[in-house]
């Protein structure tokens, strides 16, 4: 939500009474949950309604399967010495199809980009199926990714196949939060 459409939609509130407090509820709705930004697709609206942070390894699984990691910055996690990624982010996508029309989709028109590393990383693993999403139909998907253990902040890129030539749409992350504990314990 802008600025002017917060300032616009307060000051309804102010004067309505009541009933712009259930408009400004309705506004805040339709963004998603707190935290949360929604943005406009060439057949709807994208957007990451949540994001977590984990370790891969712990300390004993990674001396344990032949890992020689050294500690992240901040102590975190550790990053393997084969140049896999020492952590994962999990977010969760809702899409929503505002078209009269069936639209492609994959989890795989997401992707993350850690502060550390110049390049897009691609998901590991997702809960869904690529296909058609209907008209006026929403989707809600987990998308799992490898990232840097020293990457302190993300942007996320989704692909809006739908807009051939078109750049990629920058979609904001709400905060990441900390997952304490270990992906893969047993990893070898």
């Amino acid at each position: 939500m802008s600025r002017r459409s917060l300032g616009i939609t307060l000051g309804t509130s102010l004067v309505l009474g009541a009933g712009g407090i259930t408009a400004l509820a309705v506004a805040f709705a339709a963004n998603g949950p707190p935290g949360t930004t929604t943005v406009k697709t060439s057949f709807g609206r994208a957007r990451i309604s949540r994001a977590e942070r984990q370790s891969r390894l712990s300390a004993d699984a990674a001396t344990a399967s032949g890992h020689a990691g050294h500690p992240m910055t901040g102590g975190r996690s550790l990053q393997p010495v084969n140049m896999t990624y020492g952590d994962h982010v999990l977010v969760q996508l809702d899409v929503f199809n505002e078209s009269d029309e069936d639209q492609m989709f994959s989890p795989g028109q997401l992707r993350l980009r850690g502060n550390s590393q110049p390049w897009l990383v691609v998901n590991r693993w997702n809960d869904l199926v690529p296909g058609l999403l209907a008209p006026g139909s929403e989707l809600r998907t987990n998308i799992s990714f490898l990232v840097p253990s020293d990457a302190t902040a993300f942007t996320a890129l989704f692909d809006d196949i739908s807009n051939p030539g078109g750049a990629p749409i920058d979609l904001p992350l709400p905060a990441v939060a900390w997952r304490t504990g270990f992906l893969e314990a047993g990893h070898a």
